[in-house]
């Protein structure tokens, strides 16, 4: 049904009736008298009463849904943490379609004369040559690469993927404010925004036939596997990856969701090698040749060897293998150039001289301070100016003129003739302001919109029907950036007939409906090595968090709650445990019958909640989520979402938390841990990934519990008296989840020889250590052989332990004894870790050499 007609003085109608005042800059909801644009009038019908209460209830939705899907923007130094949850407005930005066009003509021109800039820069540089170019404003950028210069690339596309800053003067006109080429970072939140936006406002999102994303990615996933090199072709598709400087970047999410969205493996630079001037990719069954690289990293650290030297994120001899012609980079290496603002007042004379066009899109008036000319104008017109830095390495926040002091703009001007090829003024423009819905009514917020490009297979660029449109933190505030505490908001292009959007609905891929060009599936052991190396310690972080959590909630709960039977003797077995382990220090675990002394309630409250102490449950879930996160993109979004509750449900309390409710987390806790792994054994298809995943969480279980048995001396339980020995035994089966099997099975009571043979020999107990020895067989046999040249496999000393360690369970007198019991244990503690070791050099370290 649609919605009903909009009237101007009903809901809206002025801008004072709900508070939404009018300014001296434009308005994108309202014009000069405040009255609401024609292309907001069914988005505003369909909104009904602008209701507080029903606002703040789609907010929550919008919250809720960024925060289960994990959506976060990372902030170096934050101290409230580096993933700063994403904020999106629920208001999203309007543009009418004949608008939407006059903009895209410009943008497609705009890539197109980068480009070609670009193409003549890093190639025969006539630019230069003939004056059109001063030499100074190229050789003054530390972002140009004499390391490239003169490499040829498919087709002469540098740009594969371009974003372009806008911002909408008082006139009504847009401008161009800033180039992104050398990593543009955004499309995958505006898709992620779009996604949320659709499900809080489904109604308004189809009555105003917004403009649908998906094409433009099909495009660009299209161009990626068009530009493979020609002797990638044969028999197989190309491999296309993702390089991510990896889990600390600031946009890392954003990374995981395309890789994912696209169908690329998403690596980092510790993933990719070279050799004989080809890049390979490290998985298990050897090296893979990558083919194309959509590079997420800055030139300046791809390659050790030709860039920065103390790079630790790029691969070295990639330049060299680009050089060969074997991978294709996108964007292209040097690309970043076009960033810098001391080229923008050449635009449009290059715009007529190589396009033979005038320039559609104008950007902000803009002098180089580089040039004397310019700097002249610049020092006399500070009050006017916005000063921003002329390279994108300079980083320095916007300084504007108008707001400084006489001894401040004394100092800058000291600054500009010292370092002028540091500077770039530009004119300081009011921007155009947009709504936001805070504190229960709409408020003015000065906007940006980024804009997205993509070359696309048959030459030239299509343009995002979209964008991220980010908003200040303030009124009247003209920093926009999400570093400073700014905004989001979704974009929608209305399309001006129904039949437009409905053309613009996915489209099958020709990539996705042909797996391989030869037919044949993709090997399950394509898998990266370092991505196996994150799920192994991913199981066996995520099994030492549940051993730690057990132990200490069976502490806990005997601590406050005496009546127990058999709490006060099990206190003793539990808390020497604990000193064992590490969690609490070794004089408290001898303590009196209460076992309430404040130094030891200080000591347990610790071992839950520290993050500082090295073996605490938080300390051990900040691993696990740690880890998780470096893995995201082989995670179900419900595995995501499990782990961050685990994070949320230990993390420290703002105030002291009482005996019952620190009780009560860890029984939450427990819960989310066993809904992780149900996940992974439920939803995770049995390949590599899954496999490494269990196999972590088989040794530490095995290590667990060899730990356990050792630490409450099991050999020695034949010295303790009848009670003792119970309550040491009972608390062993509670730790290992059989209390419930050994009751079925013995009415008796707890005894020492029916208790071993359940948790160390019974292979049908999932919690006993003969389960997981016969599970690392069965995973071991079952991963890619890893024979060396000598014609032995690396894994066959992993196996090998693990046999041993099987065959000595069997034995009937392995826990005949205390003796032979002791023997046993301390045999098993030295050499489970080997399995571990082994693992490393056979798949995750490459250490031996392989085919490729």
């Amino acid at each position: 049904m649609p919605p009903v007609p909009f009237t101007q003085g009903s809901l809206f109608g002025e801008a004072d009736a709900i508070g939404y005042g009018s300014g001296q800059v434009y308005d994108e909801m309202v014009n000069g008298q405040g009255r609401l644009r024609p292309h907001w009038q069914t988005f505003m019908s369909s909104l009904g009463p602008l209701d507080s209460e029903q606002m703040a209830q789609r907010w929550e939705e919008a919250r809720r849904l960024l925060h289960q899907n994990g959506v976060t923007y990372n902030i170096y130094g934050d101290p409230n943490g580096m993933e700063r949850p994403w904020p999106l407005d629920m208001m999203p930005l309007l543009l009418p379609a004949h608008e939407w066009k006059a903009i895209e003509s410009g943008l497609i021109q705009r890539a197109s004369l980068l480009n070609a800039i670009l193409t003549d820069i890093y190639g025969p540089q006539t630019l230069t040559r003939y004056g059109r170019l001063p030499p100074s404003v190229i050789h003054a950028d530390p972002g140009f690469r004499r390391a490239v210069h003169g490499i040829r690339v498919p087709n002469d596309v540098h740009l594969h993927f371009y974003a372009v800053d806008l911002a909408r003067a008082p006139d009504g006109r847009w401008w161009v404010l800033s180039d992104r080429t050398q990593a543009p970072s955004g499309s995958g939140y505006a898709l992620e925004n779009r996604a949320v936006i659709a499900k809080v406002l489904p109604d308004s999102f189809r009555h105003c036939q917004v403009e649908r994303l998906s094409g433009f990615f099909d495009t660009f996933k299209e161009t990626l596997f068009s530009i493979a090199p020609r002797t990638s072709a044969a028999g197989r598709l190309p491999r296309v990856v993702l390089l991510t400087p990896g889990p600390y970047n600031e946009t890392y999410f954003e990374h995981v969701y395309l890789a994912r969205y696209l169908g690329l493996t998403l690596v980092e630079g510790a993933d990719l090698t070279v050799r004989d001037r080809t890049v390979y990719l490290k998985t298990l069954s050897g090296l893979e040749q990558v083919d194309v690289i959509l590079r997420r990293l800055d030139a300046d650290f791809a390659d050790p060897l030709e860039m920065r030297a103390d790079s630790s994120l790029g691969v070295a001899g990639l330049i060299e293998a680009v050089r060969a012609g074997t991978v294709v980079m996108a964007n292209a290496l040097g690309s970043g150039l076009m960033e810098s603002m001391a080229m923008k007042s050449s635009l449009p004379t290059l715009c007529r001289h190589l396009l033979g066009e005038e320039l559609r899109l104008p950007g902000v008036a803009s002098w180089w301070c580089g040039n004397d000319a310019e700097r002249a104008y610049v020092i006399d017109h500070l009050d006017g100016l916005v000063i921003k830095p002329a390279f994108p390495s300079l980083s320095f926040e916007p300084i504007f003129g108008a707001q400084l002091s006489a001894a401040e703009r004394s100092a800058l001007t000291e600054r500009i003739k010292r370092r002028p090829w540091y500077f770039v003024a530009q004119e300081q423009m009011a921007l155009s302001t947009a709504p936001v819905w805070q504190d229960g009514r709409l408020q003015p917020r000065p906007l940006v919109l980024r804009v997205f490009l993509c070359a696309t297979p048959s030459g030239g660029y299509a343009v995002m029907p979209g964008g991220l449109t980010r908003v200040s933190s303030e009124s009247g505030r003209l920093v926009v950036s999400m570093q400073s505490g700014g905004g989001s908001k979704d974009t929608w292009i209305l399309a001006p007939r129904r039949a437009d959007v409905a053309a613009n609905q996915p489209r099958p891929s020709a990539l996705a409906m042909e797996p391989t060009a030869s037919g044949a599936r993709p090997s399950a052991n394509d898998l990266p090595s370092r991505v196996a190396d994150g799920l192994y310690w991913l199981g066996r972080y995520a099994e030492r968090a549940e051993g730690a959590l057990r132990l200490l909630r069976a502490t806990q709960s005997r601590l406050i709650d005496s009546n127990m039977p058999g709490a006060t003797l099990q206190q003793r077995p539990l808390l020497d445990l604990l000193g064992s382990l590490g969690m609490i220090p070794a004089e408290l675990a001898r303590v009196t019958e209460s076992g309430t002394s404040r130094g030891l309630r200080d000591a347990l409250h610790a071992a839950v909640t520290d993050p500082d102490h090295p073996n605490s449950l938080r300390a051990q879930v900040l691993r696990l989520h740690r880890t998780a996160y470096s893995v995201r993109d082989r995670l179900s979004m419900d595995m995501w979402r499990v782990v961050s509750a685990i994070d949320r449900q230990t993390q420290q309390p703002k105030g002291r938390m009482d005996a019952a409710s620190l009780l009560l987390r860890l029984d939450d806790a427990m819960i989310m841990l066993a809904a992780f792994s149900g996940l992974e054994q439920d939803s995770m298809t049995r390949g590599a990934g899954w496999r490494f995943l269990d196999i972590g969480r088989r040794i530490e279980r095995s290590l667990h519990m060899v730990a356990l048995m050792r630490g409450v001396h099991v050999a020695d339980l034949d010295r303790q008296d009848e009670p003792m020995q119970a309550a040491t035994l009972s608390v062993l089966l509670e730790l290992g989840e059989s209390v419930m099997t050994y009751r079925a099975r013995h009415l008796t009571s707890v005894l020492r020889t029916p208790v071993l043979d359940l948790l160390l020999g019974e292979e049908a107990n999932p919690r006993a250590l003969a389960f997981q020895l016969a599970a690392l067989d069965r995973h071991m046999r079952a991963l890619p052989s890893q024979g060396v040249g000598t014609g032995t496999d690396p894994t066959g000393g992993a196996l090998a332990i693990v046999a041993a360690a099987r065959n000595s369970l069997e034995r009937t007198d392995a826990m005949a004894s205390s003796e032979a019991l002791r023997t046993l244990l301390d045999t098993l503690a030295m050499t489970l870790p080997d399995v571990s070791n082994f693992l490393a050099h056979a798949y995750f370290s490459h250490a031996f050499a392989r085919s490729a």
